[in-house]
Formats: structure tokens, C-alpha cells, sequence
């Protein structure tokens, strides 16, 4: 009887385990809400669509630094083919593993591993790569448009209109979060 047994447990199919939790655990990060006085490294992540919107994002990140911030940007191409005119830093499916299709570069890992006072997810889409690097971030502050898919990668949300743009995401975010120039605090 047990030899029977045995072709029936090579013949019928096994269990699948379950797949693993792709956005692993928040641990060790202490999530806080901040606002531009008390912040100085801030980091954004935004889904390229156009090259305006890249002219848009470039300016913000020029207008943060001239007010004496530390600012970095990251840009997700969501296209299989190489685009040009592309000045900020970015990442495309070349820098994705190839089984999770989760970033996997030393572009992504460093927005990861920075520890930005804030984050801005400048993005509406519901792009898993982009949410992937928000929930990993050891940024202490996340900061996303008040839009469904963003909930679970934002710690602030910020209301963005009928009509959902960067440039009006942008305005919220500076009167809401209060943006004045860095000052340097006393020791």
C-alpha cells in the first residue's frame, strides 16, 4: 500500500507556496510629519510622460536648491525602448529584475537607502515600480497626491483637483507644507 501511496504523492500536484510579499516589511523607519522648515534633504520620484513635465520637475528641483535645500530626482520610463533627451536621473525595464520586474539597479537602491527628511511622489499612475522604491524608502516623511493607488506609499496626502497635474500637485505641496528657504538651525 505504501508504494501506491508514493506514485500518488509524485502524481498530484503539490501545494503552491504563497509568493512572497514584493514590498516586504516597513521596519527601522520612523515615519514622521514633516514640513519644509524642519526638512533639508528631499528627494522626489516622479513617472515621465512627457518632456514638459520633465521641464516642470527640473525647475522644481532647481527652485528647492536655490532656497538651500538637497534635492535628487528620479524618473521612472515606463517604455521598453531607449529614450533621448532625458537630463534627469532615471530608470527604465533594463533596470528591472527580470523575474519581479521590481527595481534592481544602483540608481534605485540609492534613493532607497537615502535618508530624505521627505519624499514626493509626484505621479498619478498606478505604477507598482515607483510604489516599490516609496514603500522602501527610509525617507521619514512620504508625500503623495491625495489619489487611491498612492495611499499605501504616502504619509501626507496632498489634494490635487478634479484635474490632476504636476504643476498644480506642486503649488499644494508648497502652501500646504509651508515652503520657505532652509535655515540653518542654531547648535
Amino acid at each position: 500500500m505504501s508504494f501506491l501511496k508514493n506514485i500518488q504523492n509524485l502524481i498530484s500536484p503539490k501545494p503552491v507556496e504563497n509568493m512572497p510579499n514584493i514590498f516586504g516589511q516597513e521596519s527601522e523607519v520612523i515615519r514622521e510629519f514633516k514640513n519644509f522648515s524642519n526638512s533639508y534633504r528631499i528627494g522626489i520620484l516622479c513617472y515621465f510622460t512627457d518632456y514638459e513635465m520633465q521641464e516642470e520637475i527640473s525647475n522644481y528641483k532647481k527652485r528647492l536648491e536655490q532656497l538651500g535645500y538637497e534635492c535628487d530626482v528620479l524618473l521612472f520610463i515606463d517604455k521598453k525602448e531607449r529614450e533621448n533627451n532625458i537630463y534627469l536621473q532615471y530608470f527604465d525595464w533594463n533596470d528591472l529584475d527580470k523575474k519581479t520586474t521590481m527595481p534592481h539597479s544602483p540608481k534605485t537602491d540609492r534613493i532607497v537607502v537615502k535618508k530624505y527628511d521627505m519624499l514626493f511622489n509626484l505621479y498619478f499612475q498606478d505604477s507598482a515600480q515607483l510604489k516599490y522604491i516609496a514603500q522602501l524608502s527610509m525617507a521619514r516623511c512620504r508625500v503623495g497626491p491625495f489619489v487611491e493607488p498612492l495611499k499605501s506609499v504616502s504619509d501626507i496626502l496632498i489634494p490635487c483637483g478634479d484635474t490632476p497635474d504636476i504643476a498644480t500637485l506642486i503649488i499644494n505641496i508648497n502652501s500646504i507644507l509651508n515652503l520657505k528657504p532652509y535655515a540653518r538651525k542654531q547648535i
